[in-house]
């Protein structure tokens, strides 16, 4: 069963909150994203292997803020490969395994 996944910010004590949703309709209990957890984002384009271009990458969240088109963001830094000393703006939903 596809996941699809639905951002709502809640106020800053709180973080980041990111809900998933079945194809039923159903919602799964509420995932928190906040500053200093680590991440995985299931496409990442930094990838260390030439052969898999998009494969899973780790990433630490370093900030939260929206996208430009009001969409909720976080700013992550990779934690492997040569990319591992820069960071990207990235869309909530694409957040996965968050602890």
């Amino acid at each position: 069963m596809k996941l699809h996944v639905i951002a709502r910010v809640l106020p800053a004590v709180i973080g980041w909150c990111a809900l998933a949703v079945d194809a039923t309709g159903a919602v799964a209990a509420p995932v928190t994203v906040d500053v200093g957890m680590t991440c995985t984002v299931p496409d990442g384009w930094w990838s260390l292997d030439r052969e898999r271009p998009l494969q899973p990458e780790p990433v630490k969240v370093v900030a939260l803020k929206p996208l430009i088109t009001g969409t909720p963001g976080v700013w992550v830094q990779p934690q492997r490969g040569k990319l591992s000393d820069q960071q990207f703006h990235l869309a909530l939903e694409r957040l996965t395994d968050c602890r």
